[in-house]
């Protein structure tokens, strides 16, 4: 599990007079090609995620990944049934009668790959040979994304490497925090197959195979509907900068714009992911969400949420649901929290703010109106009252975290507890049920 972001350094700054540039992909060049470079929709996401981010500044190149192709004895794997088939045979595949795994390097690793390379090396008798099956670029954090160029399906990838883009330094993806991840993305699915979330696109992670001997891993996570192209997503660091936001905002008040695109649905979307499954986000920065757009890249109303390694879990939650290995996990990291739910957001934390948003309107607007949102949406989902035990809004500095402890009470006890039967058995009792849920159940 991460935690909170590092703020940059101050000569990161994008000048406000700087040259305008085109973040936008020419469609007219998309050709049979995309199964080598990722759909459009993809590259847009590379091209987003890359070059219009005040968090770092880098090319949305095309790359070549190296990956060793490991004999699949020698490796553990925690796949979920609902795997994508297209990520499945991306990594397991057979030669010459043997099964085999490929394991992807971070491309910018100089240290941890010598660690496996060494295990290979070991256990074969041989040094390995890298491959390069994958293309794919960069992301913002040590996160890649990969195109599987047999299938031209693209999805995200974690594995350990010690330079990153951003403020992140040498952040190793070990085996058990890719366990772990692959216990909270399965939490998350058991109760999403009742519920069809309206706001919340929660990218789960359905995948990760380690060796325990060098205690790494690599984490696969979906791309959602970036993969089939039906939907942009366009990164929340993306939306607020400096020239990309006022582009997308068409208006003359890209504060305003934000305010109703981002800002409210965000804080609905997080309503979800809290209510339904009392989880939020250690580092709840906007490196973590991404707004869905249409195919004219307008917003819909829907975020979407990523990284289910970096959250907190409520205890009180997963023993409604049945989830104490969950909590058991997150409580080894330092991530379970027991009788308060910690909210906060900061969708700039970390980042440089745009010339057209005042650290007044930050909070006072964007803020505010985050936590209007969620505790309006939480109450209608749950039946719940939240704000009955919302505290004033802290901050941490300006263009930073605003934050709310809720500490639960009786109250919330009980009114939870029909609200999880309601959900564990997937009924509409309309009498009983919370209008929230009954709006939701598939």
């Amino acid at each position: 599990m991460h935690k909170s972001w590092l703020v940059l350094p101050a000569f990161l700054f994008l000048g406000v007079g700087c040259k305008s540039r085109n973040f936008n992909l020419d469609s007219n060049k998309v050709s049979a090609a995309d199964k080598i470079q990722g759909n459009e929709c993809t590259r847009q996401l590379a091209k987003w995620e890359a070059e219009a981010n005040g968090a770092t500044k880098r090319a949305s190149t095309l790359l070549k990944f190296k990956n060793y192709e490991i004999p699949a004895e020698l490796i553990e794997s925690d796949v979920a049934e609902s795997t994508p088939k297209e990520i499945k045979n991306a990594f397991f595949f057979e030669k010459e009668g043997k099964k085999y795994v490929r394991w992807l390097i971070q491309p910018e690793d100089t240290k941890w790959y010598k660690d496996v390379e060494a295990f290979l090396e070991k256990k074969t008798g041989k040094k390995p040979v890298a491959d390069e099956h994958f293309n794919g670029y960069l992301t913002a954090s040590r996160s890649v994304i990969v195109v599987d160029p047999d299938t031209g399906y693209s999805f995200s990838l974690k594995a350990s490497t010690n330079q990153t883009g951003g403020a992140w330094k040498d952040k190793k993806q070990d085996w058990k925090d890719g366990k772990d991840i692959r216990a909270v993305s399965d939490f998350v699915a058991r109760i999403e197959k009742n519920l069809k979330l309206k706001t919340a696109v929660i990218l789960q992670e359905p995948m990760a195979f380690g060796i325990a001997d060098v205690d790494q891993s690599n984490v696969i996570r979906l791309l959602g509907e970036v993969a089939t192209c039906d939907k942009y997503y366009l990164p929340g660091f993306s939306a607020l900068h400096e020239q990309v936001g006022k582009e997308l905002a068409g208006t003359n008040n890209p504060v305003e714009f934000w305010n109703n695109n981002y800002a409210k649905p965000l804080g609905r979307a997080l309503a979800e992911f809290a209510g339904v499954w009392g989880l939020s986000f250690d580092s709840p920065h906007s490196q973590n969400f991404l707004i869905e757009l249409d195919k004219n890249k307008k917003p819909t109303g829907r975020i979407i949420l990523r990284d289910l390694g970096d959250v907190y879990v409520l205890k009180e939650q997963t023993d409604l649901f049945g989830a104490q290995v969950v909590a058991q996990r997150l409580f080894e990291q330092g991530n379970l929290h027991n009788g308060n739910l910690q909210i906060a957001v900061g969708l700039l934390h970390g980042n440089v703010p745009p010339s057209w948003v005042r650290p007044e309107q930050y909070q006072n607007i964007w803020g505010i109106s985050f936590f209007d949102a969620f505790e309006k949406e939480y109450t209608a989902l749950t039946g719940f009252d939240i704000s009955k035990i919302a505290p004033q809004m802290g901050s941490q500095s300006p263009f930073s975290y605003v934050g709310k402890n809720y500490v639960i009470n009786q109250n919330w006890q009980t009114t939870m507890k029909t609200f999880a039967a309601c959900v564990n058995t997937g009924k509409a009792d309309k009498g009983t049920c919370p209008q929230g849920v009954t709006e939701r159940l598939r």
